[in-house]
């Protein structure tokens, strides 16, 4: 595919430092000089690069500027594009960074972190993450950050639940060059955090299949449609140094439209603007049946629709997933994404592009729990919502279409990928890649140039391996204790838990260092109630309720409250679609086996016929569940069927 070279660093960094360029405050949407503020104007026609049926929309009147702003707003205005004071934090001695700097890092993919474990001083780190698409992670990089995490970190690296990699413990004065090493290395961590898109997700199969690439293809264009292009990342951690990258010429253009109003014209910011979004904003592709990805959880799901030949025609589109909610607060609520419709292959950038300035300059500025689109979309309503976002798109949506039912799919284990090459998927406890482990995965990546993939819950996929190099590679990984599915309790391979203590400043009680404990004593319950070693359930544990490990969609979700304790969610499915609801608060962690006997000893004797766990706490209901809680004395003996 021919490409647009494009330079993201010193080119647009010269112009912000250019004393004749003013820096604008953020005021609402400006439209370009050809449009009329004061009323609709009538739009029909488009571009004609995008072929597909036209319909005449209004152009959006700019909304009313939002008079009341949150403190991170005010920093976000006043930085310039994202670099001061970071720009003058980073030079101090001191270990840390102030305030402002610490929102602003977030953006250029880090945040600042402390040992909660150690009394007395406080001992400052920060995490990096790594922004991949599709999880696709190089064999340069993988033993680039090896590398990285080693000399810097504190020698562990970590999948996360969006197909990205942290690394975790790097100091203030190593954060230069271990963000310019990832750089050199072909990546980023531009916008892993921060008010912006993130990490966008697809299958991370490579499996030689149209949809599967096409969906791949379509996530690599959306992330970098969205990729800040002011150059403040490049400016700060490769002192303003060219940096070379090469763009799909449907991305660029598809960014530097603005035939409906969408972009700030006079900015070097097209997209965001000064002020960027209200808050993150994650979105995922996949085809129909596959969801690995979570689809439902992100503020736009993006599904490829094919023909009856597997020929990509276009995609539906989901809005406003998204799981933070705070303790005590019913305003705030995980989310499901629903149907916003469907639009043709080549108009999927103008879509989505539409979409995020639709939460720009909707969604709420001064109060950040209630900043994510599907705030907006709850208060709003999905008519109008798809209204406003038609008028940024230029056209109406086309019907959702059809879609068969969703599954879980993890990969795990030998399959063939479709080109006469072979993908091994590995199952990682809680993503964390540390030790032995560590030290094996480098060795087989290395020896056999392999590249990886990241999924969505926390595991890897070793790609292109020739079939003699299957029995080798496998004997290699079990000797370091990365088995074959078979061989792993079934608990573990769906479970998920995040950081939470002692690195990540929210967490309220353990998540990643206790799941493996939690993981047994359920084991435990399933063997004194009489479950067989192959049922299980989908069990997600997180530190505290913004829920970065996915608790509220699983059959068993235990989201931190207070010290050692969690409220316990259930109802979730294994197909990950249905969204579960809390059952019980302040469940002190000693006292987990007397909640957990009497769900699961039911769970056996009263389900119907390959009834889930999530299914059937939500056919019996809360209140029956609570009454045979309150009653619990222990397992009933069960009398033998025969003498």
């Amino acid at each position: 595919m021919a490409a647009t070279t494009t330079s993201f660093g010193a080119a647009n960094g010269a112009v912000l430092k250019d004393p004749k360029i003013k820096m604008w405050n953020f005021d609402g949407l400006r439209f370009s000089d050809s449009l009329n503020l004061t009323k609709h104007v009538n739009v029909f026609s488009v571009s004609s690069s995008r072929p597909s049926l036209i319909q005449a929309v209004s152009t959006p009147v700019k909304p009313e500027t939002q008079t009341k702003r949150s403190k991170v707003e005010i920093i976000k205005e006043n930085s310039d594009y994202i670099r001061y004071p970071l720009n003058e934090e980073l030079l101090t001695d001191a270990p840390n960074i102030n305030e402002s700097a610490t929102q602003l890092i977030k953006f250029h993919g880090s945040y600042q972190q402390y040992d909660r474990d150690e009394r007395g001083e406080k001992s400052y780190s920060f995490m990096l993450r790594t922004k991949n698409p599709c999880g696709k992670v190089s064999n340069k990089l993988y033993l680039t950050l090896d590398d990285l995490a080693d000399q810097f970190g504190i020698g562990t690296l970590r999948v996360t639940t969006r197909q990205t990699f942290q690394v975790h413990g790097v100091i203030k004065k190593n954060l230069k060059t271990v963000v310019s090493s990832i750089i050199r290395s072909m990546s980023s961590t531009l916008g892993a955090c921060g008010d912006l898109n993130r990490n966008v997700l697809a299958p991370a199969a490579p499996f030689a299949r149209k949809d599967y690439q096409f969906a791949q293809k379509t996530a690599e264009n959306v992330a970098a449609l969205l990729t800040p292009q002011s150059g403040f990342y490049y400016d700060m951690w490769l002192d303003g140094e060219k940096f070379m990258t090469a763009e799909p010429p449907e991305v660029v253009q598809a960014r530097n439209d603005n035939s409906h109003g969408t972009n700030f014209s006079d900015s070097p910011e097209p997209i965001y603007g000064t002020q960027f979004l209200p808050r993150k904003f994650k979105i995922a592709v996949t085809v129909p049946t596959d969801n690995s990805v979570d689809i439902l959880t992100n503020d736009i799901g993006i599904v490829v629709v094919t023909d009856v030949n597997g020929e990509p025609q276009g995609f539906n589109l989901y809005v406003g997933g998204g799981m933070g909610r705070t303790h005590r607060l019913e305003s705030t609520f995980p989310r499901l994404a629903e149907p916003l419709g469907y639009v043709p292959k080549e108009d999927i950038l103008y879509a989505v592009k539409a979409i995020v300035v639709t939460q720009r300059e909707n969604g709420r500025r001064d109060d950040r729990k209630y900043s994510r689109m599907k705030y907006l979309i709850s208060s709003w309503g999905i008519e109008k919502f798809r209204t406003v976002v038609e008028q940024y798109y230029g056209k109406k949506f086309e019907p959702f279409r059809e879609l068969p039912d969703w599954e879980f799919k993890s990969y795990l284990g030998w399959h063939e990928q479709g080109d006469g090459g072979l993908f091994c998927g590995l199952h990682i406890d809680n993503g964390r890649i540390r030790g032995k482990m560590k030290k094996t995965l480098r060795e087989i990546i290395e020896k056999y140039n392999l590249d990886v993939q990241l999924t969505p819950h926390q595991n890897i996929i070793l790609s292109g391996i020739r079939e003699d190099w299957k029995l080798p590679i496998t004997a290699t990984l079990a000797q370091a204790g990365l088995l074959q599915p078979e061989y792993v309790d079934p608990l573990n391979l769906t479970a998920m838990a995040c950081p939470a203590l002692p690195l990540c400043p929210l967490a309220i009680t353990e998540a990643e260092r206790g799941t493996p404990d939690i993981l047994k004593r359920v084991r435990a319950v399933f063997e004194k109630v009489g479950l067989k070693y192959d049922e299980s359930v989908v069990i997600r544990v997180t530190g505290c309720p913004n829920g970065c490990s996915r608790p509220y969609m699983a059959e068993l979700g235990f989201v931190g409250d207070g010290p050692n304790s969690y409220q316990i969610w259930l109802g979730g499915t294994p197909s990950q679609t249905t969204l579960a609801r809390s059952f019980m608060d302040k469940v002190k962690i000693q006292d987990l086996e007397q909640v957990l006997e009497p769900l699961f000893y039911y769970w056996k004797q009263e389900r119907q016929s390959k009834e889930s766990f999530g299914e059937f706490t939500t056919r019996v209901g809360f209140e029956k569940l609570q009454e045979w809680v309150n009653k619990w004395e222990g397992v009933v003996a069960t009398p033998p069927k025969y003498n």
